[in-house]
């Protein structure tokens, strides 16, 4: 195993990709023969135990590295700083694919596609990925309005001011209560200018000097004044960056503690219908006897949407929670959005692919599945086997 850090680029590689292609070659051949494929199985996992522990290392490192801290807009997904890799395909073969250059137009990008395969194409033993440089300086705001609606249509005039913002985050009042209520951190202010907040929009500015990141507070507060915000308070010091982002970080634990029966929708759509498509599923969740609780990425249209219950029977909660997003997953492809933003698809979101990406799309999926995995032993069951089989 060999972790390193370079000023331009970060390169982990793991030795043990030549275990791995025998290990894959072994299954294609015997089977799975615990007697042979055992002692393999177990110096791999100890090998991703490693891994994981370079994982920790390398994120005490983030900042030193130029990392951005909590999340990525537009192009800055972390797909975008993947340059190059290695991978063993389930023939046992190793390819590289991609360079460490700055831009190319060389023919398809297995790069990209092995990127997003959720390991069904390939294992993944050595990754190359770009580095940008640290700001000198961040700041957090918090920008409370009277309801969701108002908050979000905000954000694409956040996103048009030139501020270049490095997270922009959406929350509803009772996520905020709920959280300050379990762990005790009132960061959010509930009620500005004897206003009651309804929902908060929460960005954050980057520069590399405080005259820069000023001048982009105050862009920043005079706009956000125009569209409704009751205020824009600056979250500066060290110990209340912390607990603005620590409240944030809680809201699922939060959601998991209050909750006895859950289910996840983590959708994409575009930033300008965000607030008609969270209105829509309370609505539909009302309907069907389902309590509705969400947050997410305002930049980019990436929400976390949770069905909750818990007075429910179990089959009774996945059969209401099935039709409630049924309807959210169609009212997404409708508002021109994606199944999975984040989470992917696995096995309990197929259907809802083939629903969105169409029959033709999924089909040439299952083709590329084929020529790559013919035995179908990477991941089965995953992102576009057939959905009767799956």
């Amino acid at each position: 195993f060999k972790y390193n850090i370079q000023s331009i680029q970060v390169t982990q590689i793991v030795d043990y990709r030549e275990c791995l292609a025998l290990f894959i070659e072994t299954i294609n051949v015997f089977g799975y023969n615990p007697n042979i494929t055992l002692p393999i199985v177990l110096y791999l996992a100890l090998s991703f135990v490693v891994a994981l522990w370079a994982g920790k290392l390398s994120r005490k490192h983030e900042n030193a590295s130029g990392f951005l801290e909590e999340s990525f807009l537009g192009s800055r997904s972390m797909g975008g700083f993947v340059l190059a890799m290695t991978v063993v395909l389930p023939d046992g073969r190793v390819m590289e694919l991609g360079k460490t250059v700055c831009k190319t137009s060389s023919g398809y990008s297995l790069l990209h596609l092995m990127i997003g395969s959720e390991g069904t194409l390939g294992v993944i033993t050595e990754l190359t990925l770009k580095l940008i440089p640290k700001p000198e300086m961040n700041v957090s705001l918090i920008l409370p309005f009277a309801d969701v609606e108002t908050a979000i249509a905000s954000v694409p005039q956040i996103k048009l001011a030139n501020l270049d913002p490095q997270s922009i985050e959406f929350m509803e009042r009772d996520i905020v209560d709920s959280s300050a209520a379990f762990t005790g951190n009132t960061i959010f202010p509930t009620v500005v200018d004897g206003k009651e907040a309804g929902a908060y929009i929460l960005v954050t500015l980057v520069g590399d000097s405080e005259a820069e990141l000023t001048a982009k507070m105050d862009r920043l507060g005079a706009l956000a004044e125009q569209r409704g915000a009751y205020d824009t308070l600056v979250v500066w010091t060290d110990g209340l960056k912390k607990d603005v982002w620590a409240a944030r970080s809680a809201f699922l634990t939060v959601i998991e503690a209050d909750t006895k029966l859950l289910d996840e929708m983590d959708v994409v759509v575009p930033v300008d219908r965000i607030a008609e498509f969270l209105v829509y599923t309370r609505a539909t969740g009302k309907a069907e006897g389902i309590t509705i609780r969400n947050f997410g990425h305002a930049g980019d249209g990436n929400l976390h949407i949770y069905c909750c219950a818990n007075d429910m029977e179990l089959d009774e909660f996945k059969r209401r929670s099935k039709a409630v997003m049924d309807k959210c997953y169609a009212k997404c492809t409708e508002f021109g959005g994606q199944v999975s933003g984040e989470h992917a698809i696995g096995h309990a979101k197929k259907q809802y692919l083939v629903e969105s990406a169409g029959e033709t799309a999924f089909g040439l999926m299952q083709a590329i599945k084929q020529v790559f995995d013919p035995n179908g032993i990477l991941n089965p069951g995953k992102v576009c086997t057939n959905v009767e089989e799956g």
